[in-house]
């Protein structure tokens, strides 16, 4: 048999071959069995969204008062206006519906947040199937770390909120009064939150970029200076209150994250070759 029947005959029994649960590979799919997939994938982290936002709906309450509880840590003289006591703690909203909207968002918040570790390992069982068997050992390391990543970034996002909020109710000066609107304080701690447990997510992406060969720990150590001035920018772009504080709060941790990625990834991709024959 000449080399290129052979090829031939190589590459048609690609198309119908299985794994061992009777599931197609992915070079046996097509494009429409990939669209289903994602469409699964997005139907389960859908689910997982909703059935946590109607727990978190139930406990609105407690969610309530830890949203809050940035706010209420402030200054009294920046959160009394029209409050009858010293510890009075209050948000308005101008609209019927606001209360609804703002219980609405407190508990997507919390589906957001908390239904993290499905949508996380929905997105990598989607791309598995395209990683070889030694890649897709590191299917449980990665959904772990990527969820505590994210948790983490959401944690150091709420722990840094009061310093932000202290400095912008006082920046505008003593002659004016701050007057949080429920819904906008919630999108500015939502969006704080969430961008910081993204922004998280980026030393994961370079170290698995970097056992994927797409790039290298010289490159990453060459590359110091131009990361730090990237991370410093782009911290100052996902921080939405625009202070240096929280801005340096969010600095700093990546780029002991990233010269944490060199290490490891420099201390796994030196075992990998240790192993492989001479």
């Amino acid at each position: 048999m000449s080399q290129t029947q052979e090829a031939r005959r190589r590459k048609l029994g690609r198309k119908g071959r299985k794994d061992r649960k009777g599931r197609k590979t992915p070079d046996a799919m097509s494009v429409m069995e990939h669209l289903d997939e994602l469409r699964s994938r997005i139907i389960t982290s859908l689910a997982a969204f909703v059935v946590i936002s109607i727990v978190a709906f139930i406990f609105y309450d407690f969610l309530n008062q830890a949203l809050t509880g940035p706010y209420c840590s402030l200054d009294a003289s920046l959160r009394t206006l029209g409050a009858t006591t010293e510890e009075e703690c209050k948000l308005i909203f101008f609209r019927p519906t606001g209360g609804f909207q703002f219980r609405l968002k407190v508990t997507a918040l919390a589906g957001i947040l908390f239904a993290s570790p499905v949508w996380l390992y929905q997105l990598w069982a989607f791309i598995t199937p395209g990683l070889t068997m030694k890649e897709k050992r590191y299917a449980i390391p990665f959904v772990a770390t990527s969820v505590t990543l994210f948790l983490l970034g959401s944690t150091v996002a709420y722990l840094a909120m009061p310093t932000g909020l202290n400095l912008l109710l006082r920046i505008g000066g003593e002659n004016l009064q701050g007057l949080l609107d429920a819904e906008a304080y919630l999108n500015f701690v939502g969006l704080m939150m969430i961008a910081f447990g993204v922004t998280f997510e980026l030393p994961l992406v370079l170290f698995f970029l970097g056992l994927g060969g797409a790039v290298s720990v010289e490159t990453l150590r060459r590359q110091r200076k131009v990361a730090l001035v990237s991370i410093v920018a782009l911290a100052a772009v996902v921080t939405p209150s625009q202070d240096p504080y929280t801005m340096l709060i969010l600095a700093i941790p990546l780029y002991l994250s990233y010269e944490l990625t060199i290490l490891l990834l420099s201390v796994v991709l030196r075992r990998r070759r240790a192993k492989q024959p001479a």
